[in-house]
């Protein structure tokens, strides 16, 4: 169903180049604020998935395993 209306909105956005300038305009506007838009909740959903200042654990498990290593 998404797929459909994806469809339907995409022929509906290609008619507005038939409008001449006018319809260029809103069409590259269109696609400019989503491109923006997706930009923005890419960003916040990296800041949910990574925290800030977060401590990384992979780092962590090997340096406890180089100091591991040093004392055999």
């Amino acid at each position: 169903m998404k797929l459909f209306l994806s469809i339907i909105i995409a022929g509906l956005l290609g008619l507005l180049v038939f409008f001449g300038p006018v319809g260029i305009y809103l069409l590259c506007s269109t696609i400019v604020g989503v491109l923006f838009r997706t930009c923005i909740l890419i960003r916040e959903i990296h800041k949910q998935v990574i925290p800030a200042g977060g401590t990384d654990k992979a780092k962590e498990v090997y340096e406890r395993y180089l100091i591991e290593k040093g004392e055999k």
